[in-house]
């Protein structure tokens, strides 16, 4: 690309910002360099930071935008964006994108005295305190958490403080989890999902991203090539990446996750959501799981088995786990109560294969002393109780009418939705014409109070193009006035888009 339109694709990518005033002037990459690609981003990102160019709080484009202005892959631009967030000279803001951190504001306050100067006494200015806020329509994989008992989970949490203060005190030998909690947990996983394991094999964590993180340092030297599905979980490939894996990116069909031709070398590690392929939400077939088990044997392959939402299954009882049919002890099983109990009560766990369970539990208890064992005792009492269940078959009447309505709202206001799988889950993925700009028309629903992110988002090396719905944290009316806005903004952007019937 000739300099001068590389410019002044810098200069319209400046004004989407924050102004005119602000200029990056050019990027330029050299791809004979000794010094890789990202490598060479990042730094060059960093430079402008540094001097004030980029300020705090600004914007920068999304990986696939800069890929396509500087024509490099995608993974590259990924790589750079890491490396800052590492450094923390860009923060990620949760389905938002990638902004300057806070961090700049300390480089322009020193500018004048260059770079490495320190002003004694500098300091950053409070960020302003913010309120908790409830999920806007249709945020993804979202429970309602007004259907929560919370009267029966003081009650049981008061019961457990009165028995003594005990449990206040520090109990590193609770690192793994408060064993009262995984042995209900083992009865639950057994009963419910197949699993099959001894309490002992099961480590509780601060919900299934910490899991993730965890598995990743473990079983992932850096450079190893990984499998995900994709599209897939962001949460999975920030972990894996983080570990120094390099993802190779393998399709998902509505039979899961298609596997790769056979050849000789070993796979450390495969990421998976079997039971409702997220985003998409296909369920893995019975001879697609046969055959990942099989593939994982032949490759010395461990299995990430993500079941992040299995229990919402409303035409059918949930299907047994992937690992309920691993004899070979390949399949490591991960889940969370931040679906089925309400998120911020981080809670997740993993049921490990005898041979890791040793080497996990030592690296968990690295990462922390133990967990908050007030909740995790309080689940278990919660869980004996009955309430759990309870709770759980509540939840699956009201998102099972939830996904009606939704489903009829948009056929209702003519949406051009196709939607590939609609048995179960907390989202329902929506496929649109290739030709749509799905990253632009969420940008637009963003604009009108919805957060509703782009399929696109979740891909790696090919494009998905549609939207993620969610719809288990709305009731019928929010619901059925969130869809017509939704069909309002399309609307709008006729121009841009095939105006819906």
């Amino acid at each position: 690309m000739e300099p001068v339109k590389v410019q002044i694709l810098m200069l319209q990518w400046v004004q989407m910002l924050r102004g005119p005033k602000k200029t990056l002037g050019t990027i330029a990459l050299q791809h004979d360099a000794a010094t890789s690609l990202h490598t060479q981003l990042a730094s060059q990102l960093k430079s402008r930071i540094q001097h004030g160019e980029l300020s705090a709080g600004q914007r920068l484009p999304s990986s696939r935008d800069l890929c396509a202005l500087l024509r490099i892959s995608r993974n590259t631009v990924i790589a750079a964006y890491d490396a800052l967030l590492t450094e923390g000279y860009v923060e990620a803001r949760e389905r938002s994108g990638m902004f300057v951190g806070r961090a700049a504001n300390a480089f322009r306050q020193n500018s004048h005295a260059g770079l490495h100067a320190s002003k004694p006494g500098a300091q950053f200015r409070p960020d302003p305190v913010t309120r908790f806020r409830a999920p806007v329509p249709f945020r993804p994989s979202q429970p309602d958490v007004r259907l929560f008992p919370i009267r029966i989970w003081n009650r049981e949490r008061a019961r457990l403080l009165r028995r003594g203060t005990a449990i206040l005190n520090y109990q590193s030998v609770f690192s793994s989890g408060f064993d009262g909690l995984r042995k209900i947990l083992a009865d639950y996983l057994r009963d419910s999902r197949g699993v099959r394991c001894d309490w002992r094999e099961i480590a509780i964590t601060s919900g299934s991203q910490q899991a993730l993180f965890l598995l990743a340092s473990l079983l992932v030297s850096p450079g190893d090539r990984v499998y995900l599905e994709d599209p897939g979980y962001l949460g999975a490939r920030l972990a894996l990446r983080q570990a120094g894996a390099r993802i190779s990116p393998l399709p998902v069909d509505n039979e899961g996750i298609c596997l790769p031709p056979s050849d000789q070398r070993p796979v450390p590690l495969l990421y998976v959501t079997p039971s409702r392929q997220f985003p998409m939400g296909y369920c893995m077939s019975l001879a697609r799981r046969l055959e990942l088990l099989q593939f994982a044997v032949r490759k010395r392959t461990w299995i990430i088995e993500d079941d992040y939402d299995a229990e919402f299954r409303y035409s059918s009882p949930p299907l047994p786990s992937l690992q309920h049919l691993d004899d070979r002890r390949r399949v490591i099983y991960v889940g969370t109560f931040s679906k089925v109990l309400f998120p911020s009560l981080r809670i997740g766990y993993v049921v490990l294969p005898p041979r890791l369970v040793d080497r996990f539990n030592k690296l968990k208890h690295v990462a922390e002393d133990h967990g908050p064992l007030i909740d995790q005792a309080t689940l278990a009492s919660f869980i004996e109780s009955g309430a759990f269940h309870t709770h759980l078959r509540r939840c699956r009447r009201a998102y099972a009418e939830r996904r009606e309505v939704f489903l009829k709202c948009v056929s209702r206001f003519g949406l051009p939705f196709r939607f590939p799988d609609t048995d179960g889950g907390m989202n329902l993925a929506a496929l649109v014409p290739d030709h749509w700009n799905d990253e632009f028309v969420s940008e637009r629903f963003r604009a009108a109070n919805l957060d509703i992110p782009p399929l696109s988002r979740y891909s790696i090396s090919q494009k998905t193009n549609g939207f993620l719905f969610g719809f288990t944290a709305f009731d019928p009316p929010a619901i059925e006035h969130a869809v017509k806005n939704v069909a309002t903004t399309l609307h709008a952007d006729s121009q841009h888009l095939p105006a819906c019937n």
